[in-house]
């Protein structure tokens, strides 16, 4: 199916002049008695069609004994029947000439007996054009359009849903419901909420490319269990990026049980957590590390402005604190999170000299102390103070005991400042818990209220991550070379090192009639000595490499002993020039992952398996992304010249990087590559590859 027809498959599913139910049922208490009823109970003002044979009509509405009977062609069917019949009434959809269905039905995918019935709904489905979403969900909710497209018993219970900008799409449906339960209860509302279920026909991805170009969306919740053809959310991230909108996800899967769980449930095999983390900041996505933390973020960020920024080296984030110690904690999690703090300018400092009592902290974080009750000019003026600072691109008000209190003595003044100066402004209280009411008030004047200095920070965190994702540039692949096939001598294998810019050490192949002195003539000492990759995997394990070689006859002696030990008396042996003065890289490649192909780089040698200092990119990347990369690792350190060591060559490396991951994409071969270790030498130097290891699909 096209895009085209998706989409408009879709617009039709989420804004439905009339509606089909198939199986509905007027019998109090059940599923598909429930889903007429909650349709109704929201408000929807389409046409509803039940269907179903065995009924004349259910909760008011005439029923119809099949879709052939309908007198219109609805824009959506709700399919609730036994999954043995789903294929079958898909068929019927598209006789009908009916574009998207939900389907409710579980026992397909997640059950033995069912997987070949999901077959014939995949089959069905491509056959007759329909978009299907599930089997095995819980619906949908489309919240302008008072569509609430589900039996659930959160939407089932709930008062009609309020419409906001935040959209979720969840691979759970029990969590979704939770999730929608959450933002309506606490009023911030929701736009958009698709449960996929299966995902047999129609996955999260495809929903994502829908709600993204909405204009009624300006942040999506992700619950994710796993993802197919994943590397399609480069691309989309991208695209919601360039409309305003930031993608949150949460995803499950972290611990070994979480990834059997996931596969159990969705029947995919999830990618590692890791990747999944490095791949999702890459592609500019907030990944968050709880429910709690997913439903926070949309609300900060479809809430609050981008932080004003300065483009000064002082520039950050301004502090007002009615209690020192908690404006020390604000600090330390500015910190914590890598977050800058605003240092005032003169004119500021000289105005808060002005306005503040004798003993209050004028310098950030301010500490306002207790005489807020004695002036109540006070948060006005220094609230005004710090946002004329240029300097100044957020402002965090932070309350201890009795902030209640002050927040609604002073409130008039926060609303103003949000009102007038256009900057992210953010309310932190001390565990002191505001009234839902209270929240909403100072939601609709664009602040947002915390009651912990940490999460404030957190939240901050979000909306400058938010401001720094836009500056992404996604790769393309005018880099990636012609098809490439897999190395398999080591001359082709050399080649292939040359292609990904990164050339081994000089080298030459020792035969067994050779002799060391005449064959290494060429070669300066101290040498390396090893079988060659196609000889033997684990080399090092076996005996099979020796360092630090320092004359013609100890090569001789370890070639003849790697003969003996590998009982190959013809076998020809590495010896290549030994590098002592580089830094350890690992580049490797993994293309069987949710992503795609997927790039590691991290500390090399023996050191990858002890510190694990290893980060991931989708490819092909940009030189910029690796560069990002790589800053995030302690490895970073050992390049950047550490303790008078001279600076590696960080350009050669990160070009590497870039050819490596292009030379992988062009080789679709390729299950897994590893160059390890990569030697990159001080600054000029370029680098050297020792060992280049790939296997096959």
């Amino acid at each position: 199916m096209n895009t085209d027809q998706m989409t408009l498959a879709l617009d039709k599913m989420f804004r439905p002049a009339s509606v089909a139910i198939v199986g509905a049922s007027p019998k109090e208490g059940s599923p598909r008695n429930r889903i007429v009823k909650v349709l109704m109970k929201h408000g929807y003002q389409g046409r509803v069609y039940p269907v179903t044979p065995s009924s004349d009509e259910v909760e008011g509405h005439k029923a119809y004994k099949t879709l052939a009977d309908l007198p219109e062609v609805p824009d959506v069917a709700l399919v609730i029947t036994p999954a043995s019949t789903v294929p079958g009434i898909i068929r019927e959809c598209g006789a009908k000439g009916i574009t998207s269905a939900i389907v409710f039905s579980s026992g397909f995918e997640e059950t033995d007996a069912g997987k070949e019935l999901a077959v014939e709904l995949k089959k069905a489905a491509d056959e007759t054009g329909i978009v299907v979403i599930g089997p095995n969900c819980n619906g949908a909710w489309s919240v302008k359009e008072k569509a609430i497209l589900t039996f659930g018993s959160a939407a089932f219970s709930m008062d009609p849903p309020e419409h906001s900008n935040i959209a979720l799409i969840s691979q759970s449906g029990a969590l979704a419901g939770a999730m929608g339960n959450y933002l309506q209860k606490n009023k911030l509302g929701s736009s958009y909420i698709v449960t996929l279920g299966n995902e047999t026909c129609t996955d999260a991805l495809d929903v994502l490319s829908w709600v993204i170009e909405q204009d009624d969306v300006s942040a999506v919740a992700l619950y994710l269990e796993g993802l197919s053809d994943a590397g399609r959310f480069i691309s989309l991230a991208a695209r919601a990026r360039t409309r305003g909108i930031q993608i949150v996800a949460l995803k499950a899967g972290r611990s070994a049980f979480g990834q059997e769980a996931t596969a159990s449930h969705t029947g995919k095999i999830a990618s590692p957590y890791g990747i999944y983390t490095d791949v999702l900041e890459q592609a500019g996505v907030t990944l968050v590390e709880s429910l709690g933390e997913l439903l926070a973020a949309v609300e900060v960020l479809a809430l609050l402005p981008a932080p004003r920024l300065s483009g000064d080296p002082l520039g950050g984030i301004s502090v007002l604190s009615s209690s020192g110690g908690a404006g020390a904690l604000l600090a330390d999690h500015c910190e914590e999170y890598d977050l800058p703090m605003a240092k005032f300018s003169d004119d500021t400092a000289a105005r808060l000299e002005e306005v503040l009592p004798e003993f209050a902290r004028k310098a950030n974080p301010i500490d306002l102390t207790g005489q807020i009750r004695s002036q109540p000019d006070l948060f006005r003026n220094s609230l005004a103070a710090v946002a004329a600072d240029k300097r100044t691109e957020a402002i965090v008000v932070q309350f201890a005991s009795s902030g209640l209190r002050d927040l609604i003595d002073n409130a008039e003044d926060f609303k103003a400042a949000a009102r007038d100066t256009g900057l992210p402004i953010l309310i932190s209280f001390a565990a002191e818990t505001v009234d839902a009411a209270i929240k909403e008030d100072f939601h609709d004047a664009g602040i947002y209220i915390s009651n912990d200095p940490g999460f404030t920070m957190r939240a901050l965190r979000w909306i400058y991550d938010r401001q720094r994702y836009t500056a992404i540039v996604t790769a393309d692949d005018s880099g990636v070379p012609a098809e490439q096939t897999v190395p398999e001598t080591w001359e082709e294998t050399m080649t292939y090192l040359d292609g990904c810019g990164v050339p081994a050490a000089k080298w030459t192949i020792l035969n067994a009639d050779d002799n060391a002195a005449t064959a290494c003539a060429g070669l300066q000492y101290p040498l390396v000595v090893k079988a060659l990759p196609s000889e033997a995997e684990h080399k090092t394990e076996l005996g099979l490499v020796k360092l630090r070689v320092g004359s013609p006859e100890e090569v001789d002696a370890h070639a003849a002993e790697f003969r003996k030990i590998t009982g190959k008396p013809e076998m020809g042996v590495l010896v290549q020039e030994m590098i002592t003065d580089g830094v350890e890289v690992v580049l490797s490649a993994l293309t069987n992952t949710d992503f795609g192909p997927v790039m590691s780089i991290g500390s090399g040698g023996v050191a990858i398996e002890l510190y694990r200092d290893v980060t991931f990119l989708a490819l092909p990347c940009t030189a910029e992304q690796v560069e990002t990369a790589l800053k995030k690792l302690k490895l970073w350190t050992l390049l950047d010249g550490f303790r008078g060591s001279p600076r590696a060559d960080i350009p050669a490396l990160i070009n590497a990087a870039v050819r490596f991951g292009n030379m992988i994409v062009a080789t679709p071969d390729i299950a897994e590559a590893e160059i390890n270790p990569v030697l990159v030498r001080p600054e000029g130097k370029g680098l050297a590859a020792v060992d280049f290891l790939c296997t096959t699909k």
